[in-house]
């Protein structure tokens, strides 16, 4: 039922009667859309109906906003399919459409696009003299990121329903307010401050983090990346040990290298694994302290409790070691081409073809890495800190020896 785009569906607390075990009865209302949903399935199975395009099963009159998003939503995964591009289950949680559309949904759904105003998203509350509207309510409830997020979905969804003739394509009422981008993170690791995580995480007994620490250093992946590693993608040649993986984000192939720091912690860390865990070749590395694959959550919540030992003042991110290995590579005198290949995104506007017929571009990548070693240096010699390199044997012994 999920492949086919059905989940799972939260009905109200039911009741006021109860049940024969003195659990509330489903309302009336959920018992009517149990039937709706059941139905819902029974069309889509014996082929009478298109499957849901991960959008909603609420059904919205026809020519309301609602409507002509779902109608947005297969459309979309229609161009995909022609494609022939199919999301993964991570590509699809990663879509911003569904995120924004918890917003926009309860508030416009069942309208007439025609009927929306500029004052639905934007006004001065008479009463307290603030702004109101669903802008400041989205950035009181989450950040102006979610905001900007919502209003970009919102925008590209007028012009679909545009298209559809659902409403005038000039008459976009988000368009009366500017949608001004966050600013960017931009907060950076140094390579020391690394060495030095990676150590006290493996002090702390959180093996699995300072390996995926070192593996996301040097890789320059984005955490949801490292985390998926699995045996199946490691490779060799003379340069070192690498991961040849798609990205979870864009699907476009990355080429993981590691130098030989992170290659000793790695197999420091497998080392220890070894004893009670078994890795499939297409199972998850990295590992948290229970043995399960780390997901989104237990990543963050190890890597936050390593970083407030460190520092409880600090609320830089794994996320901001792949921004940390740019600043290194471009200190270095990195090409923004060879930048595009190790970072695996199109940063850089590199040959088409070129692209096509050597998509990882192994040498590119291992250029690259010489400039981050290079920038890396220079950033250390500028802050006035040491330049030495500590290995994680090094490290270890000294753990070893106080």
């Amino acid at each position: 039922m999920r492949r086919l785009g059905f989940g799972l569906v939260t009905m109200s607390r039911g009741g006021p009667g109860r049940d024969a075990e003195g659990n509330p009865e489903a309302s009336l209302e959920d018992r009517q859309r149990a039937i709706e949903l059941n139905a819902a399935w029974d069309r889509t199975r014996r082929g009478e109906a298109p499957a849901p395009v991960r959008a909603t099963l609420t059904t919205y009159p026809e020519g309301s906003v609602g409507d002509g998003y779902q109608r947005a939503m297969a459309l979309r995964k229609a161009e995909r399919l022609k494609k022939g591009i199919i999301w993964t289950s991570e590509q699809e949680s990663r879509d911003d459409w569904p995120r924004a559309w918890k917003w926009l949904g309860p508030a416009f759904g069942d309208c007439d696009p025609r009927t929306i105003i500029p004052e639905h998203f934007l006004r001065i509350d008479p009463r307290t003299a603030k702004a109101a509207g669903l802008v400041p309510d989205i950035e009181r409830a989450v950040s102006t990121t979610e905001r900007h997020r919502a209003v970009k979905v919102w925008r590209a969804l007028w012009k679909r329903m545009a298209a559809m003739r659902y409403c005038d394509p000039g008459a976009d009422p988000s368009l009366s307010f500017s949608n001004t981008a966050p600013n960017p993170r931009d907060a950076i690791w140094h390579r020391r401050e690394v060495l030095i995580g990676v150590q006290r995480a493996w002090r702390m007994g959180y093996f699995g983090l300072a390996a995926c620490m070192a593996t996301a250093w040097d890789s320059m992946l984005s955490p949801v990346d490292v985390r998926r590693i699995t045996p199946a993608q490691v490779r060799s040649d003379v340069g070192g040990v690498w991961f040849a993986l798609p990205r979870a984000k864009t699907g476009k192939a990355a080429a993981a290298t590691l130098s030989p720091w992170s290659e000793a912690v790695l197999r420091a860390y497998l080392a220890k694994l070894g004893e009670g865990v078994e890795l499939a070749p297409n199972s998850p590395i990295f590992r948290n302290r229970s043995g399960a694959p780390y997901s989104k959550d237990t990543l963050g919540d190890d890597f936050r409790s390593v970083r407030a030992a460190l520092d409880p003042a600090d609320m830089r991110q794994l996320a901001d070691m792949r921004r940390s290995g740019a600043v290194e590579g471009d200190a270095g005198g990195g090409s923004i081409a060879d930048q595009s290949n190790k970072m695996a995104n199109t940063v850089g506007a590199n040959n088409r073809l070129r692209k096509t017929y050597n998509p990882t571009n192994i040498a590119s990548v291992r250029r690259f890495d010489e400039a981050r070693a290079i920038g890396a240096k220079l950033l250390q010699e500028k802050s006035g800190r040491p330049s030495k390199r500590l290995s994680l044997p090094d490290l270890l012994r000294r753990q070893r020896e106080k």
